[in-house]
Formats: C-alpha cells, structure tokens, sequence
C-alpha cells in the first residue's frame, strides 16, 4: 500500500472518531443552541468523508470487491446524505429533527462497524 492510500485511510479512521466523539456530544447536549452547531459540525464531517471515500475509494474498488458490496456502500451514503440535508435544514424543536440526527447516528455507528468497505480499505 502507497503511503498516500495509508495517509487517506488514516485520515478517514480519524474522522470516524471525530464523529463517533460529536454524536456523543450531541447525545449529552440540552440547549438546542448547541445541538445545532454540534449536528451542523456532525453533518459537515460526514459530508467530507463522504466525499472522501465516493470520489477516491469507491472508484479504485470498482470491479475489485464484489458488485452487492460496492452498491450497498453507495446506497448507504444515500441514505446518510438525505438525513444530513434534512437535518441542516432543520433545527431542534422541529417534528423528527432530534429523530434524524438519532438515526443518522445509528446508521453512522453501524456503518463504521460492519461498512462492508472497511475490510477491504482498512477503516
């Protein structure tokens, strides 16, 4: 592995921690003023990495794992981006905004654990 592919695959285990700390942060805040910067901060990370894995990892697996993985990992991303545009376009107090960043948080959680990617890219 180039020591560019290990800088990136550094660079996006750090970020899972960094969002893994702001969802527990999130979890603990009460004043809605500071949920709302700490999700704007949340979805901000995770629309970095993101784009991070779709435009350099994604395409350099392509035809390398299997296609089931590939599309599951996309369909993922999907789904987290429609919550964080929701999210960003929401604040605390409105129906479902806290249920959203509570989802997104599960999804992110999982998805860091059993990402079908992390085996393969080493996050």
């Amino acid at each position: 592995m180039t020591k560019k592919a290990q800088d990136a695959i550094a660079l996006l285990k750090a970020d899972h921690r960094t969002v893994e700390e702001l969802f527990e942060k999130f979890e603990s805040a009460k004043a809605p003023t500071k949920q709302a910067t700490l999700a704007k901060q949340i979805c901000t990370e995770l629309i970095i990495h993101t784009i991070i894995e779709e435009e350099i990892f994604y395409p350099a697996l392509k035809g390398k794992i299997e296609d089931d993985m590939y599309d599951e990992a996309h369909v993922e991303h999907d789904g987290a981006k429609l919550l964080i545009s929701q999210i960003m376009a929401g604040q605390p107090g409105e129906d479902f905004w806290d249920a959203k960043v509570t989802v997104l948080s599960e999804e992110c959680g999982a998805a860091c654990k059993i990402d079908p990617l992390s085996g393969v890219i080493g996050v």
